[in-house]
């Protein structure tokens, strides 16, 4: 049994006193982080997710209805209608009575006359209706016209609505093109690895010369640069699809891969009928026309006279002085019936009726060249539709061969009894093959996207892919 001397002592109390206080700071210490950590968890399970599913994963109706919500354009729209609105109750307050009031003091002073000096002072306040009887249409042709351009204002609203789908779903389909592009270059990039370690490997036996580790190498740096291309493209395709629904164009967003999902399209003849019904552009020139045909009806009402009904009533407060006389100022009124009648304005009237109808007969023209636009916009779409859904038919049994003619090539070249160049010229069929698929797709959706907007469609009828 050992002795302890009393330095010892001391020492090894003062290393167990630090051991102890080591022990508390580490409990500390891990209180401090699980508290740091339980209020992290609740900051982010109460933060607010971004429009979408649970994930924050934005659909293709999530970034309309964001895009709905945030575009400038659908604000200028919204106050263009409510300017025709405007315009609207402008015209219909002259059905309505016109009341005016007015109130003042006077003073008038006048020389002279039979009993010398007059002069008045007077507080007066007056009360006026004037009010329409008939017009010949001036009123009424007036008033359809401006209800007919605020119809025409919300079929323009309408309109700027359906660019403004079309376009979210434009940058949606491009991002998804992009992404699988960037999945078709990785994926190549890991074969060129894989690749190039093989050859490597039968170069280092001696089976394999040195030109197939070099072509390999190159191989692989070209794999890369594709990667970074198609990176690159993603991230300018994510830019472009906030800008479409009115977000900071650097935000991170993440959406549903839906290009294998594309909307269920009704026969050509029943598409055509259904955008002359449809289109809001088309409805608009229809609201145009019959604005400028009432309008030409009010411009020629300007011919005829207008009956009106005035009255007037007035409060007065003063005194009138003439001469050695003097009285009071009274109350006093005065009513009415005017017919009023222009004879002659040098044809002014006459001008804006020639205005008028030739407003009309472009605005005829312009209605007759946006259908002829409509219909041939979609026999095209409805062309380029079909033709990209035969040619997804056609690179999905492409790009399944190349991937078969990929992996022989591969497996003859493990074996060694295959030359490298038949891996190198399978693997950029392959990778042709990947990419023209994945164009079809996203050719399908944009064809079937600009289809609904001819039809007047926003909406996306899915159905899924046979």
């Amino acid at each position: 049994m050992y002795r302890l001397f009393p330095k010892q002592r001391v020492l090894i109390s003062a290393t167990q006193k630090k051991l102890k206080e080591k022990k508390k700071a580490s409990e500390r210490h891990m209180r401090m982080k699980w508290i740091r950590l339980t209020v992290l968890l609740i900051l982010v399970l109460a933060w607010p997710v971004r429009p979408g599913t649970a994930e924050s994963r934005f659909s293709l109706d999530d970034c309309i209805e964001t895009a709905l919500k945030n575009q400038p354009s659908m604000r200028a729209a919204q106050a263009g209608l409510e300017a025709g609105k405007g315009r609207e109750k402008q015209a219909s307050s002259r059905y309505l009575p016109q009341v005016a009031a007015s109130t003042g003091y006077a003073e008038a002073h006048q020389n002279g006359g039979a009993l010398g000096d007059t002069f008045t002072k007077s507080y007066s306040s007056s009360l006026s209706v004037t009010q329409t009887i008939y017009d010949f249409g001036r009123t009424g042709n007036a008033y359809d016209s401006s209800r007919l351009s605020a119809q025409s204002a919300a079929l323009d609203a309408e309109r700027v609505k359906q660019d403004v789908i079309f376009n979210v779903k434009q940058a949606y389909f491009d991002l998804l093109q992009s992404q699988r592009l960037v999945g078709v270059a990785r994926k190549t990039l890991e074969q060129s690895e894989s690749h190039l370690k093989q050859a490597d490997a039968f170069y280092q036996a001696g089976s394999k010369p040195i030109f197939d580790v070099t072509r390999a190498e190159v191989e692989v740096n070209s794999m890369r640069l594709n990667l970074i291309n198609a990176n690159n493209r993603t991230r300018i395709s994510g830019m472009a699809l906030n800008n479409t629904m009115g977000l900071d164009p650097e935000g991170q967003i993440d959406i549903d891969d839906s290009l294998t999902v594309w909307p269920a399209i009704p026969s050509l003849e029943k598409i055509k009928a259904e955008a002359l019904e449809n289109r809001p552009d088309l409805r608009k020139a229809e609201s145009d026309i019959a604005a400028a045909a009432a309008n030409i009806l009010a411009e020629e009402s300007n011919y005829l006279p207008a009956i009106s009904l005035n009255g007037n009533y007035n409060w007065a407060n003063g005194t009138t002085e003439m001469g050695i006389y003097q009285g009071d100022v009274g109350n006093s009124w005065n009513a009415g019936v005017a017919l009023s009648l222009p004879l002659y304005e040098g044809g002014l009237t006459s001008g804006k009726v020639s205005e008028a109808k030739s407003n009309q007969r472009l605005l005829v023209a312009q209605r007759d060249m946006l259908r002829q636009t409509i219909l041939i916009d979609i026999c095209q779409y409805y062309a380029d539709m079909e033709s990209a859904k035969v040619r997804i038919e056609v690179m999905e049994s492409s790009r399944q061969k190349a991937a078969e003619n990929l992996a022989i090539a591969q497996g003859r070249y493990e074996e060694g009894v295959g030359p490298y160049i038949d891996v190198t010229d399978a693997q950029v069929s392959s990778i042709k093959a990947e990419t023209d698929y994945v164009q079809s797709l996203y050719d399908f959706q944009l064809a079937a996207a600009r289809l609904l907007k001819a039809m007047g469609k926003g909406e996306q009828l899915e159905g899924a892919v046979e």
